[in-house]
């Protein structure tokens, strides 16, 4: 049986499925850098309202990457939610199950946001990564993202993580 990998916007109707692939995601690939108590206590329904306000309110765009009708990658972006780059598109969510990595799934979703961000008028985009996701870096430096800003901090529970702001002009 062929399978074929198809790229769609996000519907209310599976935004469910779109969360429980995001929380998949994260635990894995956070696994080891995140605290474990808090990748534990991530939720399938954790991104369910969020995911809901874009759709509604239209304030970023989420597109789905499904195969036979399962969501096997996500990938979240519109205009910058970062303060340093307010006039810049972002890709805030990009994340493949790890069973599919290595399908150029990830690369699709990603030249996907990059079109659309484009076509909504911005001339940069920007990423973040947490400092120490060295494969993610070394993804964006492939499609031509320079880091730009260093030693950002986040709060991810009761743990302080440094993250980097990567960007490129579209």
């Amino acid at each position: 049986m062929s399978t074929s990998v198809t790229l769609n916007n996000l519907s209310f109707d599976k935004i469910h499925a779109a969360s429980a692939t995001l929380a998949q995601c994260w635990k894995s690939a956070y696994k080891g850098l995140v605290n474990d108590e808090y990748l534990l206590s991530l939720k399938n329904t954790h991104w369910t309202e969020s995911l809901e306000k874009n759709i509604d309110n239209q304030t970023s765009n989420c597109i789905i990457a499904e195969e036979n009708g399962r969501i096997i990658g996500v990938s979240i972006f519109g205009k910058s939610i970062t303060e340093k780059y307010p006039d810049d598109g972002e890709i805030t969510s990009l994340y493949v199950i790890p069973e599919f990595i290595g399908r150029s799934i990830g690369r699709m979703l990603f030249e996907k946001a990059e079109l659309l961000i484009k076509e909504q008028g911005y001339h940069n985009c920007i990423t973040c990564a947490f400092a120490e996701n060295s494969k993610a870096i070394g993804f964006y430096n492939a499609h031509g993202y320079e880091i730009v800003s260093r030693n950002e901090i986040v709060k991810m529970g009761v743990q302080e993580l440094q993250y980097v702001i990567m960007r490129k002009a579209l």
